[in-house]
């Protein structure tokens, strides 16, 4: 499992990156960076661990259900970007590094291109430092 350590300043420098596109971006009310198999890795004030924690499963099945929809109707490389639009708000998903995910919850009437456009101006930044390798199987010594 690959997690984002708070003490390393690198680490603090991505919470403030976080921070900044929610604090820039009309709209954002939670950002949060996850694995592909759902655990938080980052997440901005607003969010508790308990509602981090069940936006990252439900971005993770999210960005699931995109894969398999591109492997069955699309040209099989893979999700990009997701979105969901529900009552109240908007959440989008875009790939951010090898095995991680960006993930934004927005008002309903945000602009949705604003958005999209920040999150992958972020990524740029980020990306590299947002890897997170597969877990290893269980019994597993690496």
């Amino acid at each position: 499992m690959s997690t984002i350590d708070a003490s390393r300043s690198t680490d603090r420098t991505i919470d403030g990156l976080l921070e900044s596109l929610k604090d820039r971006t009309p709209g954002i009310r939670h950002v949060l960076v996850l694995t592909r198999d759902g655990l938080k890795m980052s997440y901005s004030s607003g969010l508790t661990r308990d509602r981090a924690d069940q936006l990252s499963a439900l971005s993770a099945g999210i960005q699931s259900l995109s894969l398999s929809a591109s492997a069955e109707f699309g040209d099989a490389i893979g999700a990009g970007q997701a979105m969901v639009e529900f009552a109240g708000g908007l959440l989008l998903i875009v790939p951010a590094g090898e095995g991680a995910h960006l993930a934004v919850v927005a008002e309903e009437d945000a602009e949705v291109g604003l958005i999209a456009h920040n999150m992958n101006e972020l990524v740029e930044q980020i990306g590299v430092y947002l890897t997170a390798a597969p877990r290893p199987a269980e019994g597993d010594a690496s």
